[in-house]
């Protein structure tokens, strides 16, 4: 018997999630039930969560339970009942699903490569979370696992080091990259390589032999060590953890030497940043890849965008998931059961970083 389930966290503390079950959907005219094959989590999972309410994340897949949310992760699913002309049974596509072994969308804007889930929940987001690309059927397991992995963060990282390279890098003589360790921080050093600055890595203690192995940084330093950063470089931080403690002492060591604050994550925080007129230096600008993506598509660039970025990306994966050395083993989990302990680990920082964790399902 077809089991429906999904992992709800809980807003209010986001390390405690549940597996609910869930009845079996029923379809209205115009929509398809996908079966979801392989979603990644990392802590770019987690960065949704904290700016759930903020950005709207909680909104694309509504929670069951009161002050729950359905954490979103990306991935692979397969069509499976369709009362969608357009969408036939046995179409497969890659996008954003909640955490969970189904998903009933109604698919609008079908083209031949694409369809948007036009559900009255979800509009009001970025165009890029609604869309789903069509893959084929005949593709490499692992492969569309560093896809899931890495796509959402890695475009992440190649937008920022677009935003950064447009603005003639704030003439940074370093840029200072924190939580290092995760996959898109370390996306966005490689993304940064064009540019003359350093790229400076702050870690956790525990973090420091992985972030030297990958290769991607000119020098890297524990949290506890900001201090022995050269303060006289003219320097864009690079902000991957959203920690308003860290932020602050970094800030009063760089003082006027900092010329741009980007905030791109939240590894390390529980919540959106309020304003902090006290700090020392610039203010922090939120940086936004969706917002990014829709200026491109505003453009009309989207499509040079994304030949470029799809040759980059292939590059990149390549590096860091090659068989001779690559920067992160792959986790196959049968079925959700692991994903609260996975999340709970993402939440309080005891996750491995060179671990990539991928779920299937409906495997158990």
């Amino acid at each position: 018997m077809t089991r429906f389930a999904r992992v709800e966290s809980l807003k209010s503390d986001l390390g405690v999630a549940d597996l609910v079950d869930l009845p079996a959907p029923q379809l209205a005219e115009g929509e398809v039930l996908a079966r979801i094959e392989r979603i990644a989590l990392t802590t770019n999972n987690m960065t949704y969560a904290v700016y759930g309410d903020t950005l709207g994340y909680w909104n694309l897949f509504p929670a069951e339970q009161d002050g729950y949310g359905c954490m979103p992760a990306w991935g692979f699913a397969e069509i499976i009942e369709s009362r969608a002309a357009d969408v036939p049974v046995g179409t497969r596509v890659f996008g954003y699903f909640p955490i969970a072994t189904h998903l009933t969308m109604r698919p609008t804007k079908v083209t031949a490569r694409s369809f948007v889930d036009g559900a009255a929940h979800r509009t009001g987001t970025p165009d890029v979370y609604n869309l789903y690309e069509l893959q084929p059927r005949d593709t490499d397991p692992r492969q569309d696992s560093l896809t899931a992995i890495y796509r959402p963060l890695f475009i992440t990282s190649y937008t920022a080091a677009d935003y950064l390279r447009d603005r003639g890098f704030f003439d940074a003589e370093q840029f200072v990259i924190s939580s290092a360790s995760s996959k898109t921080a370390y996306g966005a050093a490689y993304c940064l390589a064009d540019s003359p600055a350093q790229r400076i890595a702050l870690t956790s203690a525990r973090n420091i032999e992985f972030v030297e192995g990958l290769g991607h940084y000119t020098a890297t330093h524990e949290y506890a060590d900001l201090k022995a950063i050269d303060s006289t470089r003219r320097t864009v931080y690079v902000d991957l953890s959203g920690d308003g403690d860290l932020r602050r002492r970094v800030h009063e060591h760089f003082g006027d030497r900092l010329a741009f604050d980007c905030l791109i994550g939240s590894t390390r925080a529980d919540g959106f940043p309020e304003d902090d007129d006290s700090l020392v230096g610039p203010a922090p600008v939120f940086f936004f890849a969706a917002l990014q993506l829709d200026a491109y598509k505003a453009e009309g660039q989207s499509r040079a965008f994304m030949q470029r970025y799809r040759r980059d990306e292939r590059d990149f994966l390549e590096q860091v998931g090659g068989t001779e050395q690559p920067s992160i083993k792959l986790l196959e989990h049968a079925g959700l059961a692991d994903a609260p302990t996975v999340i709970a680990g993402f939440h309080d920082g005891s996750t491995d970083p060179a671990v990539g964790h991928i779920f299937i399902p409906d495997a158990d």
